[in-house]
């Protein structure tokens, strides 16, 4: 029992590494540089760049979920990576505005997801899941459109997007196929 604790203990430290390592974060340092740049923040459509989120992905299906999920930062104002512990949903990391950041707090809640398949994507009430994983600043004018994308059996996205629903079906199409691309083995 003891050796499978060690074990544990040896893979959640190396996958905090993994996370710290690809996120490049400075949580100490922010700058006013950084400051102008969320301020002034939007959400690429540009499909030349989804079209680049796929490309050049690590063969590990971990670091191929943090880069991916680092990546969609540029497309949509806010999200969460969630993984998967047994059947719950943790929060790992997070971006907003063009800033990504790993949650610290390891007592942050679980949430369970829905039943659905690889690459489908569900749309659901931002509000109600960003309190639930007690996120809700990642929303505070409460006028985004949340959208939950599992991409692997251990890993799923929330993205959250104030585009109008008229554009933001097709920006999603063309996300999910980049994202099929990316996930395809």
């Amino acid at each position: 029992m003891e050796k499978l604790s060690q074990t544990l203990v040896s893979q959640i430290t190396r996958l905090q590494r993994r996370f710290e390592s690809i996120l490049e974060n400075d949580f100490e340092h922010k700058s006013e540089e950084d400051e102008a740049r969320r301020a002034a923040f939007e959400a690429s459509q540009d499909l030349a760049l989804i079209r680049g989120l796929s490309q050049g992905l690590p063969e590990d299906h971990i670091d191929r979920s943090i880069v991916v999920f680092s990546r969609l930062a540029l497309f949509f104002d806010a999200g969460v990576l969630l993984e998967n512990h047994d059947g719950s949903w943790k929060g790992q990391a997070l971006f907003q505005k063009g800033q990504s950041r790993l949650i610290k707090n390891n007592s942050r809640p679980a949430i369970s997801l829905p039943t659905a398949s690889f690459m489908a994507v569900l749309k659901t009430d931002a509000k109600t899941l960003l309190q639930k994983l007690q996120l809700s600043f990642l929303d505070p004018e409460e006028n985004t459109s949340c959208l939950l994308i599992k991409v692997s059996p251990d890993f799923a996205f929330v993205l959250l997007s104030s585009l109008p629903d008229i554009w933001l079906k097709e920006h999603t199409e063309h996300i999910r196929k980049a994202l099929i691309n990316g996930f395809a083995d």
